[in-house]
């Protein structure tokens, strides 16, 4: 008998966990809501370009954002990505014309190719290391007349440190041939110079004696790669916090909703070089810590122009909660003052089923509620958002909902965890009594 009743454990704490179902949502549910302004009609799309503020206070999936009519009835929506498909770019080999070269300089002139489609980037390819120089750039369609286009700099620091730049950038222009120029850069005297100093290693703006400088091929490019056109948002934050770890690196702390694709830093500091590792929090059974993104934040002035990288492209935590680590070596940390989220934008489209309303409210704010499910999403995709046509409507100013409540009964991933945890071990425990009974039972038989 009391075997019997065993097998019943199981299905009975199965049949709570998911009975464990969410009642009706509603606006005091969340912690924060938006009115959007009417009237809105019924059947037509309306488009809301979801705001920093909002997706800060959501989930990282941005389950927890809701839309309720005036008499607090659920109407039907999607949030979308803006994402375009990837553009490619095409290249072309130049050919040099004419080429001169000294010590210190070197000259030619290049031909495009007269089917080329407008240029933005030139791709220098040279064997040489450990050089700084500047480049000038102009563009002519006679060989006669010539228009400056740019005075940029290339560099490479690979002898201490991975840093190479051999590639210039520029607004698209469509020309038949360029000149370029490329000379060693007007360096200040060795002890005028700024110095670097990274794990021990040093280099400097003023460089060693100048060696002949050779370029294999010059490659002009309509982008710098083939990319996606998603189009982004940012917002500065600078609520985070500092601390300095016993190997004196700085540790930045933050959390946000927002779905990150890359984070920058602001910095006052006009010179340095350093390693950077952004950890997040990911969830399984359990919280743990996983690497991000690795990657490099610089600046130092070269010649008359500043060659800074200070972001780094990265993928979102799922709980929302960072770590940006920079290895400091023997340096002073860093002065930062703020941080730069930047995201895809996310699109929400919303569809009034019924009468015409005289306004919305979007709520959101309550990692409890789980993830709704419209049949709006069948037919406003990725790939065709483009074609429907919609309003876009600006949400008014946030209010904080003083009467928030829980939703009842929610069901979280957290819960779930929970649940699963329970009942393995539930299932543990009824196998482990029903092995221990058959053993009694057979050395009683024996």
């Amino acid at each position: 008998m009391k075997m019997r009743r065993s097998r019943f454990i199981l299905p009975l704490l199965l049949f709570f966990c998911l009975a464990a179902a969410t009642g009706p949502l509603k606006p005091k549910n969340f912690q924060y809501a938006r009115t959007l302004p009417g009237p809105l009609k019924p059947g037509n799309i309306y488009r809301i370009i979801l705001p920093g503020e909002v997706l800060n206070h959501t989930t990282i999936d941005q389950r927890d954002i809701r839309v309720f009519s005036p008499d607090e009835t659920l109407i039907p929506f999607t949030i979308l990505r803006e994402h375009k498909p990837a553009v490619s770019r095409a290249q072309y080999r130049l050919k040099i014309l004419d080429f001169n070269a000294s010590k210190r300089m070197c000259s030619m002139i290049l031909e495009v190719p007269a089917t080329a489609q407008p240029i933005r980037m030139l791709f220098f390819s040279t064997p040489n290391r450990d050089f700084r120089k500047s480049i000038s750039i102009s563009t002519s369609d006679d060989r006669k007349n010539w228009t400056p286009l740019l005075n940029e700099s290339i560099f490479d620091f690979s002898q201490n440190v991975d840093l190479r730049k051999t590639s210039v950038s520029f607004n698209p222009i469509k020309c038949r041939w360029f000149r370029i120029q490329l000379a060693d850069v007007e360096l200040p005297p060795e002890n005028e110079a700024i110095q670097l100093n990274y794990k021990g290693l040093k280099f400097s703006s003023t460089g060693k004696a100048s060696t002949p400088f050779r370029i294999n091929s010059v490659t002009a490019s309509t982008r710098a790669r083939s990319t996606e056109t998603d189009t982004s948002d940012t917002i500065k934050l600078t609520n985070f916090d500092t601390k300095t770890d016993a190997a004196g690196n700085t540790i930045l702390s933050f959390s946000s909703g927002i779905p990150i694709s890359s984070i920058a830093i602001e910095t006052t500091n006009p010179v340095f070089y350093r390693s950077v590792s952004l950890k997040g929090e990911r969830i399984t059974l359990d919280r743990h810590d996983i690497s991000l993104a690795r990657g490099t934040f610089y600046k130092f002035s070269l010649g008359n122009k500043t060659q800074q990288r200070v972001s780094l492209a990265t993928q979102p935590s799922d709980t929302g909660n960072y770590k940006l680590t920079i290895f400091n070596g023997d340096n002073a940390p860093l002065a930062i003052t703020a941080l730069r989220l930047t995201w895809v934008r996310r699109n929400l489209f919303l569809i009034p089923e019924t009468n015409p309303l005289k306004d919305a409210v979007l709520c959101y704010g309550n990692p409890k509620v789980p993830a709704p499910h419209f049949d709006v999403a069948r037919f406003i995709r990725p790939d065709n958002w483009e074609q429907h046509n919609s309003t876009t409507i600006k949400p008014e100013p946030p209010v904080r909902n003083t009467d928030f409540q829980q939703a009842e009964k929610p069901w979280t991933p957290e819960f779930s965890r929970i649940a699963l945890i329970l009942i393995v071990l539930m299932l543990a425990a009824v196998l482990a009594i029903w092995l221990w009974k058959l053993t009694r039972q057979a050395g009683q038989n024996g």
